[in-house]
């Protein structure tokens, strides 16, 4: 065996043993919608309902700058998310196109949240309504 099958094989088993060890994918946030659009995807969403999900993602992990877990006034956990200057641009963007429609959070590739967006969304964002499951994998994916 050459020297670069080695390493691309060291590679190969680096990448699966992180993948392993954090047990997390990527965070995804895309445009979503309740109707049909031509070219996104049908995907299952919390609460036993489905989505239509934009094939582009506007944001991932390394558009956040930091997360924290909070809690709201109804004492349930939320997570308070901090976006980098070029991802507080992107949410931006996305919140002013996808005004009163939604948008989907994605972890490993499933749907994990679908709020409504309300106002556009710059700096910063609280992540509500979602499950202690939910808060812990999306902090620990942006951790990484």
């Amino acid at each position: 065996m050459n020297r670069k099958s080695v390493v691309i094989i060291g590679l190969i088993i680096g990448l699966l043993a992180s993948s392993l060890l954090y047990g997390q994918g990527a965070l995804e946030i895309r445009a979503a919608s309740n109707t049909a659009i031509a070219g996104w995807q049908l995907m299952p969403a919390p609460g036993g309902r489905t989505v239509w999900v934009s094939p582009t993602t506007a944001l991932t992990s390394t558009d956040i700058a930091r997360a924290e877990p909070r809690t709201d006034a109804k004492g349930e956990r939320t997570v308070g998310v901090v976006f980098t200057e070029p991802g507080a641009r992107k949410m931006a963007q996305l919140s002013a196109a996808q005004a009163n429609q939604h948008i989907a959070l994605l972890l490993d590739g499933k749907v994990v949240w679908v709020p409504l967006v309300r106002s556009t969304i710059e700096k910063e964002a609280v992540l509500s309504g979602v499950t202690p499951d939910v808060v812990q994998r999306v902090l620990t994916s942006i951790k990484q």
